[in-house]
């Protein structure tokens, strides 16, 4: 049976395992190289980050521009359904005294080389993003699938035009007034509106494609254009 979602959260119902991949005539013994060179980001919050710029709470984890180096940093990466489960996205790192420390994790992020995850870097100043905010009572099994489809369909530079989009946010809101996690979707040339039509309609189907090649029904309703200036 084929599996219900794009998760890999074995703890989540119909998820994607490795039984389920295509058999197809491949040589693995080569890294296919990305178009574009990303960077895996975090943003975190400490004991002693309290005042902290927005800037100073986000760190450079790895940066990627293969193939195998993506899945290589995807595969241990946590799934957002987890957040669902009751856990939190945790840094473990030590202190200058050598002791064990944990940083929550905020937001995950994933940005083309050179961009920074803030709206002040040079490109993202002219751009906006699409916010998209995933309410609890969709379930791990769909959250997951719009967030693993969206990155793949990023670094996969399937997702059109292309070259527009500068990276990716997932956003831990469980804790707010109104519980949710959000994705959202960062471009440039904000006032480029012919483009920016087709680049939202892209990532909504990005996000809706079902592994048997179907569409699933869109539950976030209206999206927003966020301007960033």
């Amino acid at each position: 049976m084929a599996p219900a979602y794009l998760s890999f959260n074995p703890h989540v119902e119909g998820h994607f395992t490795q039984t389920d991949t295509p058999k197809v005539d491949v040589d693995l013994s080569k890294d296919p190289s990305l178009r574009n060179r990303w960077v895996l980001w975090e943003q975190i919050t400490s004991d002693n980050s309290k005042g902290q710029n927005y800037s100073d709470a986000t760190h450079k984890v790895a940066s990627i521009s293969t193939v195998k180096e993506f899945w290589k940093y995807w595969n241990h990466l946590p799934q957002p359904s987890e957040l669902l489960q009751n856990k939190k996205f945790v840094r473990e790192g030590e202190d200058q005294n050598g002791k064990p420390t944990e940083s929550m994790i905020d937001a995950i992020m994933i940005f083309k080389e050179g961009i920074k995850p803030e709206w002040e870097d040079k490109l993202n100043s002219t751009g906006g993003h699409f916010p998209f905010t995933l309410k609890t009572s969709l379930g791990g099994g769909t959250v997951d699938e719009y967030w693993n489809n969206l990155v793949l369909g990023m670094i996969g530079s399937t997702i059109e035009p292309a070259e527009m989009i500068t990276g990716i946010r997932l956003v831990d809101k469980l804790g707010a007034r109104a519980p949710c996690i959000r994705i959202e979707v960062w471009f440039t040339k904000y006032a480029d509106t012919e483009n920016v039509d087709l680049l939202q309609k892209s990532v909504e189907s990005c996000m809706l494609a079902k592994l048997d090649g179907t569409q699933s029904v869109c539950t976030w309703g209206k999206v927003e254009r966020k301007k960033h200036s």
